[in-house]
């Protein structure tokens, strides 16, 4: 056998070992959705519980939140402050409903409604959407948008007569 071919068939026998040895990420799209599922439940947990820091923890170092009336926020500091702000401003309980999800690679969405009540117990609903990456730490925020049904204050429309 020539040198050549010999040297070839020895690269070729070395690249499908290394790539056997490779760490196999899943890409098993029902599985991905399970594992965001029952992370981003932890936003509603902390949230709920007063943790600004576990609400952080959610949101990767570059993460944006684009909040309804307000600036840009950019990065897991600034995404921190903002909701230790909300808690301590509000301080009402929110709950989550995602009806729609999906992910591929290392890249997913959510999609859903939220509900709260106001400072006189009024209550809120709105939607939001969530971009997430999947890290070496697993699954984060990337990015994090919503709105309000109403906006705050106003009347609910009333049917025509």
């Amino acid at each position: 056998m020539p040198h050549s071919k010999l040297r070839w068939m020895l690269v070729l026998a070395i690249a499908t070992a290394a790539a056997g040895c490779a760490p196999q990420l899943s890409h098993d799209g029902a599985a991905d959705v399970d594992a965001l599922a029952s992370t981003a439940a932890g936003w509603e947990k902390a949230y709920n519980a007063k943790d600004a820091d576990g609400v952080a923890a959610l949101y990767g170092e570059d993460a944006q939140l684009l909040p309804p009336g307000a600036s840009l926020v950019n990065g897991r500091n600034a995404i921190r402050d903002y909701w230790a702000n909300d808690i301590a401003g509000t301080g009402v309980p929110v709950t989550i409903t995602s009806d729609a999800s999906n992910a591929g690679g290392d890249w997913a969405w959510r999609s859903g409604s939220w509900s709260s009540q106001d400072a006189k117990g009024a209550p809120l609903t709105g939607k939001y959407v969530e971009v997430w990456h999947r890290t070496a730490d697993g699954w984060q925020i990337h990015r994090d948008i919503w709105n309000a049904d109403q906006a705050p204050g106003a009347s609910p429309a009333l049917p025509a007569p």
